[in-house]
């Protein structure tokens, strides 16, 4: 029951220490557990694909024909997340949640939708296994060009294949002639074996190109002007920041900061205030693209920018690591408005719950612009009955509200 309430809340870091907790304990040679096993397996299989294999592995040894069922579930989920290993965090992050709401009507618009469909065509292939859950999510038009430019590659890749054995075996057969045709033999296979290595090279060229026109064509020519036109102006305007893994996992693991860099330990207000001006320079940097929403946030009204700082806006949406990233951003360079001051900590605290604390603990010092806001929202937490808080978290929440008038 605990693990299905994080995982209902997205909280994965949760999830993967009870997964590491198992693997280590004497629990995961339970045979009772191993339903538990298979389930944390397909639900971090997308996220943390090689420690969702390694608990799969361990439940298979145990597992009896009444987990037939639950082994196929992990496998497809499995399956899945083999695909996108390699890809980023951020990039895992954004499959998990698409993957799993397929009757969701995306948009596959804005940048970070954009760069995911280019990481999956390159892993793409006509013979993935469980690739109807991402047929499922994605433009129909792309995929199916998508799947016929894989096709195509993979016909070219077998060609040239063929037109090296081609060669070898032809190099055999000139290497088992007599002496004299061998000396007309070896004034020709140089050139033979020059001609073919260019032919293959420029034939993969070639193709490399025509996949990308087709790309294109998808782009400009299968989907809604709209899109085209989004795009272009996306591209006018700059291509937003990428999260780094390293961020991501930061925002993921709870006594972590999010997406900032270690704070100066027992510091003054002098450090406190070079640490933030530290951060926010870098964060203004990775989240360039965004500068425009933040000034306007910064110097706007609640009621002009509720969509916005909701995540309810196509530019930053909720379930983007970017709107975390916003949300932090605003907590380094507070809005000027009070009412949108303290609404800001509220919001990060619904995404984020406790791990918000450890950020708001380094911006609770004197002369802190948002410190008021943050102990205010401190002090409505400890109240509110839609948060279930540990003591370690009621003890963080009364010291950072203590000074609240």
């Amino acid at each position: 029951m605990v693990a299905a309430r994080w995982a209902a809340r997205g909280e994965t870091h949760r999830l993967t220490r009870l997964a590491e907790s198992i693997s280590a304990s004497h629990v995961s040679k339970n045979a009772c557990a191993v339903e538990v096993m298979l389930a944390l397996a397909a639900t971090l299989a997308v996220t943390r694909f090689s420690k969702a294999e390694q608990l799969y592995n361990a439940a298979l040894q145990l597992a009896g024909a009444e987990h037939q069922e639950v082994i196929a579930d992990a496998q497809k989920w499995l399956a899945a997340g083999r695909v996108v290993c390699s890809a980023s965090q951020e990039e895992r992050d954004f499959w998990d949640v698409r993957l799993r709401k397929p009757r969701m009507a995306w948009t596959w618009q804005n940048s970070a939708e954009l760069r995911a469909l280019d990481t999956l065509s390159e892993r793409l292939t006509p013979d993935m296994e469980n690739a109807g859950l991402f047929k499922a999510v994605v433009p129909a038009c792309w995929w199916d060009m998508a799947l016929k430019c894989a096709r195509q590659q993979e016909k070219m890749g077998v060609m040239a294949k063929q037109m090296e054995s081609s060669q070898t075996v032809v190099q055999s057969h000139v290497a088992t002639e007599p002496p004299v045709e061998r000396q007309v033999a070896e004034l020709s296979s140089p050139q033979f074996e020059r001609m073919t290595k260019t032919g293959r090279e420029r034939g993969l060229f070639f193709l490399g190109w025509v996949c990308g026109a087709l790309a294109m064509a998808i782009t400009v020519v299968m989907l809604p002007g709209e899109f085209v036109q989004r795009v272009l102006v996306g591209i006018n305007h700059g291509k937003p920041a990428v999260a780094s893994s390293a961020d991501t996992e930061a925002w993921r693991n709870a006594k972590q900061r999010p997406f900032l860099t270690a704070p100066p330990g027992a510091a003054s207000s002098a450090d406190n205030e070079a640490w933030r001006k530290g951060n926010l320079q870098r964060m203004a940097a990775e989240m360039a693209a965004y500068t425009g929403q933040h000034k306007a946030v910064k110097t706007g009204l609640w009621q002009d920018h509720e969509k916005l700082l909701l995540g309810q806006s196509p530019e930053i949406p909720a379930d983007s690591p970017q709107y975390m990233k916003f949300l932090v951003w605003l907590h380094l360079d507070p809005p000027e408005d009070e009412e949108v001051r303290k609404r800001v900590p509220r919001l990060l605290l619904g995404k984020m719950k406790a791990d918000a604390f450890s950020l708001w603990e380094e911006l609770l010092y004197p002369g802190s612009v948002n410190a008021a806001a943050i102990r205010h929202v401190a002090k409505e937490a400890m109240d509110d009955k839609t948060f279930q808080w540990s003591d370690e978290d009621k003890g963080r929440l009364q010291a950072m509200a203590s000074e609240v008038d």
